[in-house]
């Protein structure tokens, strides 16, 4: 009987895991959380949704340029 409910913690256990860990990933994505860039559980290896026109470009490298201060535009 022991043997029997050991055997049924493990599988318990991966489908709990598996569960959390999907929640935890839609409500980051949701929040637009950046730090899922950087984590070790989650890989980005394509994005498949984008607005229409979207190209998909490998390997790019984002560099993020600062707003020159006081307005909107360079001129």
């Amino acid at each position: 009987m022991m043997l029997a409910s050991l055997s049924l913690v493990f599988p318990a256990w991966l489908i709990w895991r598996a569960f959390t860990t999907s929640r935890d990933l839609e409500l980051r994505l949701a929040k637009g959380d950046e730090s899922l860039l950087n984590d070790d559980r989650f890989k980005i290896d394509r994005v498949t949704l984008g607005p229409p026109g979207t190209q998909l470009i490998e390997d790019v490298q984002f560099i993020s340029i600062a707003q020159p201060p006081g307005g909107d535009s360079i001129e």
